[in-house]
C-alpha cells in the first residue's frame, strides 16, 4: 500500500511503539489519528506528529471498551472521511506465574491485549471493506512463539492476536484488506515500568533494548509490502527456528536459563 494521503489509526500512541509508528507514518505521508488512554501523553505525541501531519487528531479511549471503541471509530471515520491503516499496538503485560496471578488481573491482560485488537479490528473491517481497500497491521510477540514462562495472560494474548490476524489474513484478502503481524523483539520503552513483580520479570526487562523506531520502520514496510509475518530481531527468528524445529532441546534450554530467574528469594 501507498502510504501517501492515507488515514492511519494507531492505539497505545502514546509512549513507545505507538509513538515512534506514529511519526513514521506521518513522515511517509499519512495523517494520523491516535489514540491511547493517557490524554497528557496524546498531547504530547500529536504536537509531534503534527510536525508531519498536521490534520492528524487524538482520542483518548480504552481499547478494552467495546461501545467507547465503536463511538471513538464512528467519530474518526465521520471526521477524517476514511480510515485506511490500523495499527493494534496497545497492551500491558504482567509478569506473574498463573497460580500467583489473580483473575482481575488475567482478564486486565486480556481485555487489552486481545479483546481491544479484537473490537478496533470489528470496528473498522466495514470501513475498509466500503472503501474495498486497507490494512491491518497487529502486534503480537516472539513470545507468542518462544513460549517462556511467568507471562501466561500476555502469551495468551499474544497467541490469540497471532491466530485471529492469520485466520483475517485469508478471510480479507480478497476483498482488498491486508492483515498482518509484527512481532517485535524486546522494546526500549515504559512497557514494563508498572508491570514487573519478581526477578523474572527484571530479567525480561533487562531485553528491552531495541528502540522503538526499529519497530515502527517494520510497521511501515510491513504495510508498504503488505507482508503477513515480519519478526523485527534476528535472534528471535533464529530462536523461532530452532524451536520449531527441536521443540524439546528448546523446552529444555528455556527451563534452564530461567529458573535462576523462577523466585525473587
Amino acid at each position: 500500500m501507498d502510504l501517501k494521503n492515507r488515514m492511519a489509526l494507531i492505539t497505545g500512541a502514546g509512549t513507545g511503539i505507538g509513538r515512534a509508528t506514529a511519526i513514521e507514518l506521518a513522515r511517509y505521508g499519512c495523517t494520523i489519528i491516535l489514540v491511547d488512554i493517557r490524554e497528557d501523553k496524546l498531547a504530547e505525541v500529536l504536537n509531534e506528529v503534527r510536525n508531519y501531519a498536521p490534520d492528524s487528531t487524538a482520542e483518548v479511549c480504552d481499547v478494552s471498551d467495546e461501545s467507547r471503541v465503536k463511538q471513538m471509530i464512528q467519530a474518526s471515520h465521520q471526521r477524517h472521511g476514511s480510515i485506511d491503516i490500523l495499527v493494534n499496538n496497545a497492551g500491558i503485560i504482567i509478569v506473574k506465574f498463573f497460580d500467583e496471578l489473580p483473575e482481575d488481573e488475567f482478564n486486565r491482560q486480556m481485555a487489552v491485549n486481545f479483546y481491544g485488537t479484537l473490537y478496533l479490528t470489528r470496528a473498522v473491517v466495514p470501513i475498509m471493506k466500503e472503501q474495498g481497500r486497507g490494512a491491518i497491521i497487529n502486534l503480537s510477540s516472539p513470545m507468542a512463539k518462544l513460549i517462556t514462562p511467568g507471562a501466561t495472560a500476555y502469551i495468551v494474548s499474544k497467541a490469540a492476536i497471532y491466530a485471529l490476524s492469520e485466520e483475517l489474513y485469508y478471510e480479507l484478502k480478497d476483498r482488498g484488506i491486508h492483515v498482518g503481524v509484527v512481532l517485535p523483539g524486546g522494546t526500549r520503552s515504559e512497557f514494563f515500568d508498572n508491570a514487573v513483580f519478581d526477578r523474572l520479570g527484571e530479567y525480561y526487562r533487562s531485553h528491552g533494548k531495541m528502540p522503538p523506531a526499529k519497530t515502527a520502520r517494520s510497521i511501515r514496510k510491513a504495510i508498504e509490502k503488505e507482508r503477513f509475518e515480519t519478526v523485527t530481531q534476528a535472534s528471535d527468528r533464529v530462536y523461532i527456528g530452532i524451536r520449531n524445529a527441536f521443540p524439546r532441546l528448546f523446552r529444555s534450554f528455556a527451563i534452564h536459563k530461567l529458573r535462576p530467574y523462577y523466585r525473587s528469594n
